[in-house]
C-alpha cells in the first residue's frame, strides 16, 4: 500500500513540476507588476510540489482495513490523476488557447470527472468560475491574462 503511494506521489510530482514549468514561463507584462500572471499558477505548482514531496516521504499508513487485490493501487489516482492532468494541460495550453477556453475547459473536464453532469450545469458552472477569476486577476489586481495566440494575442 505504501508503494503505491509513493509511487502516485512520484507521478504528481512530475506532473507538478510541468504545471511549474509552464507557469514560470508565462509572459510577464512590461510594467512594474508585483505579482505578474505567474504568481497564482507558480504558488498552486509550487504548492502540489511540497505535497507531493511529503506523500513520498510520509505516505499513510494502512488503517487495518484489507488489502487491495493485485493492480487495485494503479485505480487510486483515477480522478485526482485526471484532474491533475486537466490542470497540467490548462497550464500548457494557456498561452495558445488563451486564459478564457484554457480554463472553461478545464472546469469543465474537472466538474466532469468529479461526477457533475456536463450539460447544462457543468458549462454554466465551468463559465462562472472562469468569468469569478477572471474579475479577480484582471479587474481586482489587474493582471493580463493570456489571449492566445490562436486567437492573434500576444
Amino acid at each position: 500500500m505504501i508503494a503505491h503511494d509513493r509511487a502516485a506521489a512520484l507521478v504528481i510530482l512530475a506532473a507538478a513540476a510541468a504545471y511549474f514549468l509552464g507557469a514560470w514561463r508565462l509572459e510577464r507584462p512590461a510594467m512594474a507588476d508585483p505579482l505578474g500572471p505567474s504568481a497564482f499558477p507558480l504558488l498552486l505548482g509550487g504548492s502540489l510540489l511540497l505535497l507531493a514531496v511529503l506523500l513520498f516521504l510520509f505516505p499513510p499508513r494502512p488503517s487495518g482495513e484489507p488489502t487491495q487485490p493485485a493492480g487495485a493501487g494503479t485505480a487510486r489516482l483515477g480522478r485526482p490523476g485526471l484532474v491533475l492532468g486537466l490542470l497540467v494541460a490548462n497550464a500548457l495550453t494557456m498561452e495558445w488557447l488563451g486564459y478564457g477556453l484554457s480554463t472553461s475547459a478545464f472546469f469543465l473536464g474537472a466538474l466532469t470527472v468529479l461526477g457533475e453532469r456536463p450539460w447544462p450545469r457543468g458549462i454554466l458552472y465551468s463559465l462562472a468560475f472562469t468569468a469569478g477569476l477572471y474579475l479577480v486577476f484582471a479587474r481586482a489586481l489587474h493582471l493580463r491574462l493570456p489571449v492566445g495566440t490562436l486567437f492573434g494575442g500576444h
